[in-house]
């Protein structure tokens, strides 16, 4: 199935090691949980990040295994939020390029109205879940508290295309060919807050591959 590259956390140690690393500006905390129901097996990533913390995230970089060869690539992570969804908007996973965190064509896979969003290049493009919501005022993708969900994501800089899946379902609002992507060589997961509130996320059973992944 293509598969890169996958990390369920279960031989992770008390200090997260390459490819991963921890980007913190604020005094949020990423650590390896056992005490919290993992996804798979007893270990997963909890980000706790808090009003005054700005970035908590866990940032993967491989230069094996990203960026792709022929620019496409899917990603797959299992999530679970602390919280309702916020009606702010902040971001849970980003596809960067290591030399430019957050510029360029920068992904952002974000909350927003309550609902799963995206934006690319900033607030230069962007799809909620819901593109009928200014009309019939119905959230979207809505991820339950303290529920697991697999999200799956294509990056396909040469076409270019980007797609979501929530549970091996497509979300069709979210699947766009006509903004511009970058060969991206970073995924970051975890709390980039703006509008707020606090969250506490966990992230298990990360993978990356040149097809679809699954969520079994």
């Amino acid at each position: 199935m293509g598969l890169k590259f996958c990390d369920d956390f279960e031989h992770a140690g008390a200090t997260l090691t390459t490819p991963w690393a921890v980007q913190l500006n604020g005094s949020g905390t990423v650590v390896v949980d056992t005490s919290t129901p993992a996804h798979s097996g007893s270990r997963a990533i909890h980000v706790s990040g808090g009003e005054s913390d700005f970035d908590t995230l866990l940032v993967f970089h491989d230069p094996a295994v990203l960026p792709a060869a022929n620019g496409r690539f899917f990603f797959r992570a299992f999530m679970r939020l602390g919280r309702a969804m916020s009606e702010k908007h902040n971001t849970f996973i980003m596809a960067d390029l290591a030399a430019n965190l957050g510029g360029g064509n920068s992904v952002r896979i974000s909350e927003m109205y309550g609902m799963l969003m995206y934006t690319v290049a900033g607030d230069a493009h962007g799809a909620l879940s819901n593109q009928n919501y200014y009309i019939d005022g119905k959230p979207g993708i809505v991820f339950a508290p303290m529920t697991w969900v697999c999200v799956e994501v294509l990056l396909d800089h040469t076409h270019p295309e980007f797609d979501v899946w929530v549970d091996g379902a497509e979300v069709p609002d979210l699947h766009h060919t006509d903004f511009p992507l970058d060969t991206f060589d970073t995924l970051r997961f975890g709390f980039e807050k703006y509008g707020g509130p606090a969250l506490d996320v966990w992230y298990d059973d990360i993978a990356v591959g040149t097809a679809r992944i699954g969520c079994d």
